[in-house]
Order: structure tokens, then sequence, then C-alpha cells
């Protein structure tokens, strides 16, 4: 049985990652059963294909495998990063460490863009129209 929240959460892992079996899915769906929200659920998908791809820009052509992001998805919940608010508070704390690591307060000009905005956001679900990650339809 399909979570209607979870659907957008599949497609990402799916267009970000690759095909995903029904084993896989059911732990994702565990996931949301234990508290966490699609979105933050998304956002571990999306931070493991940010680890894909700066494998394959380091010339490790290696395929991320779904224990990654399970095990990324098992740290934030035992941290208590099971929304949007606490994944925030969690990000923005990881950019000032970050931050404070690669020089003090000027480094925060010399990082990248910051993540928010159009990539973590979602509105919640309309029927059928828009999903939880409306950026990837673009």
């Amino acid at each position: 049985m399909e979570h209607p929240d979870m659907h957008d959460v599949i497609q990402l892992y799916q267009m970000r990652i690759g095909l995903l079996s029904a084993s896989q899915r059911d732990k994702l769906y565990q996931a949301y059963d234990q508290g966490m929200s699609p979105f933050v659920i998304g956002c571990a998908i999306l931070r493991t294909s940010q680890e894909k791809r700066r494998k394959n820009l380091r010339g490790h052509h290696k395929r991320v495998s779904f224990n990654y992001l399970w095990g990324i998805i098992q740290d934030w919940l035992a941290h208590g990063i099971a929304d949007e608010a606490s994944f925030r508070a969690y990000w923005q704390a990881q950019q000032r460490q970050r931050a404070l690591q690669n020089g003090g307060s000027h480094a925060q000009t010399k990082t990248r863009r910051q993540v928010f905005g159009r990539d973590y956001q979602y509105r919640q679900r309309e029927p059928a129209a828009k999903g939880f990650f409306s950026f990837m339809d673009d």
C-alpha cells in the first residue's frame, strides 16, 4: 500500500539516485511511519544525490548505495531531525560549523550559495497537481 504523501519522495529517489526496490521502498515508508516527514526524507535523498555527484566529480564512479541513504535517515531520526523546522535548524548549524572550519566569520562569503530557498521548499500536496518537490518539475 503506497502512502500518498510519499509518492513524490519515491519519484525524487528514482530521478536522482536510481530504481527503488520493494524492500527499499518499505524502508522509506518505515521512516515515514516513525515520524519523519516526506520533506526530510526528500532532503536525505538530495544529500545522497549530492554525495553521488561529489564521488563522480572526484573520478570515483561508484554507485552510492541505498544503505548510505538509510544511514542518513537513521542518524537524523536518532538526532530528532524529523520535520522541516528541525532540519532547517540542523542545516544552519552545519553551515555555521563549516564556515568556522573554513576560516572564521568571512568564510561564509567564500562558500557556495545557501541551500535554502528553491532547493528545500515544498508546499502541502494539492490533489495530483503539485508535489512536495515542485522545483523538480521544472
